[in-house]
């Protein structure tokens, strides 16, 4: 397959990124279609989050009584009782707030319309936003691999089903990895080709893109750090630079502080205070012991690649032993070859991906939310780490089809997932 690192490989490349897109369009479908409305994490707080929006033109306000557990666990077990309303979850409103005003223009222009058509018509909308992460995905993954390695990755991202359903959810998540990706691609770039001098236009640009990640999903701070360091390596005018990218993301967000501290306060500008305030029952951090690592470890291995629902719809041991023996396959290949990893590109993605778990880790000593969906903010890395991993253990000649080969098997792994674990998890019981 050496002819795809040829001009002549980028009509094979084409096809297969063609191909890679329409069957994440085909599962992304079945996830909108068969996960029955309000069965994704917190899909009715962001469905609230959006309505408000398109409704009054403004930002909600998260104040007590929006988190109602015994309400959320008849939702959930499915047995709303005639007298609950799913307009009372309102625990989501203290979230930074774009992705909920992109969506209300389409919220609005299906006016009239039942609920559930306005939920799937949402949950497409995200769904063309993961559409977009593994284009990007792609481009990233180009400035890392070699492109018939590159190719793969979106592969592997689709044949994650947990990416694929959150995707295909009423979320803020969808457009949080895509900007998460982008950035990435915005890092690596800088860090590949742009010399070492001052760079203006790379800085305000890149600040800007950072404020809408954060207006999006404060977990994407971790990407500002990365930023300084790639200036600090690539700049001949570090400071002048990184304020530039510290003050452009500052006053892209600037307009949603100050309604967080005309609303909350302060002393409170993040409102998480007024957050910990109202989920007074969710589950907190109780201090390491054996069970917390252990549920720690496997639930989020299992919640990364296939538990859907609030958690509630685990897939079979024998998935999970394959993804786990893929993993640990990828992980002794970039181990053995090692000297694979040396460069400046691939120690931010190992970066990129370090500072995830760092962050993941850090809100799981506050609140215990074994979720490894969030992740999924350092996916690409994930995925060209694994392709990089496979990569290792076949001969270069047998690379292209060898890492296809089990690309394409996570994708008919991602659909029986749906179609033998999802569609069964929810179906009523007799």
């Amino acid at each position: 397959m050496s002819h795809f690192l040829s001009p002549e490989g980028t009509r094979p490349t084409r096809l297969i990124l063609a191909l890679t897109l329409l069957a994440y369009a085909l599962l992304a479908f079945g996830y909108v279609r068969l996960t029955p409305i309000w069965q994704n994490p917190d899909e009715p707080a962001h469905y609230n989050y959006v309505a408000f929006v398109a409704q009054t033109g403004g930002l909600p306000e998260l104040e007590p009584g929006d988190w109602d557990s015994v309400l959320l666990d008849r939702l959930k077990n499915g047995r709303l009782e005639p007298g609950d309303s799913v307009g009372a979850i309102r625990y989501e409103a203290w979230q930074p707030p774009l992705s909920y005003l992109i969506s209300a223009p389409l919220f609005r222009a299906l006016s009239g319309a039942d609920t559930a058509t306005v939920v799937y018509a949402l949950r497409t909308f995200d769904a063309v936003l993961g559409a977009l992460t593994i284009v990007v995905a792609f481009f990233a993954a180009r400035e890392v691999l070699p492109v018939h390695l590159a190719t793969v990755v979106p592969l592997v991202m689709i044949g994650v089903p947990m990416f694929t359903a959150v995707s295909a959810a009423v979320s803020a998540d969808p457009l949080a990895n895509l900007f998460a990706a982008s950035m990435l691609l915005v890092l690596l770039r800088r860090v590949r080709h742009r010399p070492s001098v001052f760079n203006r236009q790379w800085s305000i640009g890149t600040g800007i893109l950072m404020g809408l990640g954060l207006l999006t999903k404060l977990a994407l701070g971790t990407f500002v750090p990365l930023a300084i360091l790639v200036i600090v390596l690539r700049s001949s005018r570090r400071i002048t630079e990184g304020l530039l990218l510290l003050g452009t993301s500052a006053l892209t967000t600037l307009p949603w502080l100050v309604h967080q501290v005309t609303t909350y306060g302060w002393l409170d500008p993040l409102a998480t205070t007024r957050h910990a305030q109202v989920v007074l029952d969710q589950k907190r951090f109780q201090g390491l012991s054996p069970e917390f690592l252990g549920g720690f470890l496997s639930t989020t291995f299992h919640s990364f690649w296939a538990q859907f629902g609030w958690m509630a719809v685990v897939a079979p041991d024998r998935l999970y032993w394959i993804w786990g023996v893929l993993t640990l396959i990828a992980l002794a290949g970039l181990t053995t070859k090692r000297r694979h990893l040396r460069g400046p590109a691939w120690w931010l993605v190992l970066l990129t991906l370090g500072a995830a778990v760092v962050g993941y880790v850090g809100y799981n000593l506050a609140y215990e939310q074994f979720q490894g969906r969030y992740l999924f903010t350092a996916l690409v890395p994930v995925a060209i780490l694994l392709v990089g991993g496979w990569a290792a253990w076949l001969p270069r000649g047998a690379q292209a089809w060898g890492v296809l080969l089990v690309g394409l098997g996570l994708v008919a792994l991602n659909a029986y997932t749906l179609l033998r674990v999802l569609v069964p998890g929810f179906a009523p019981i007799a």
